[in-house]
């Protein structure tokens, strides 16, 4: 069954937890997933599928993050996920994730 209305924030936190703890960072060095590729391709593409693309949530963690940057960045991921067998893999798998927690 599809929910239409969920919290944003909350799911957001979630694909932040599930990136966290992929790369084992603290919630303090969340600049890091921007740095590594694929999280970040995985990030932009989670963020795109589950409607979390709120400015100023996203702003809260990634302050140098603007409207353009996250429309780039969500297009390219769209492209490394066709193209990028590691990349798709992670996505199918953070997706069932998201989905069981919900």
């Amino acid at each position: 069954m599809k929910r239409y209305f969920t919290d944003k924030e909350k799911v957001y936190c979630k694909i932040i937890d599930i990136l966290c703890e992929y790369k084992g960072l603290h919630k303090q060095d969340l600049l890091q997933i921007l740095k590594d590729r694929s999280c970040k391709h995985l990030y932009f593409l989670l963020i795109k599928k589950y409607k979390c693309c709120d400015l100023e949530l996203i702003q809260k963690d990634f302050p140098l993050l603007n409207k353009n940057n996250i429309k780039n960045n969500i297009k390219k991921a769209e492209e490394k996920l066709l193209l990028n067998k590691h990349i798709r893999e992670m996505y199918f798998e953070a997706e069932e994730i998201l989905n069981k927690a919900k």
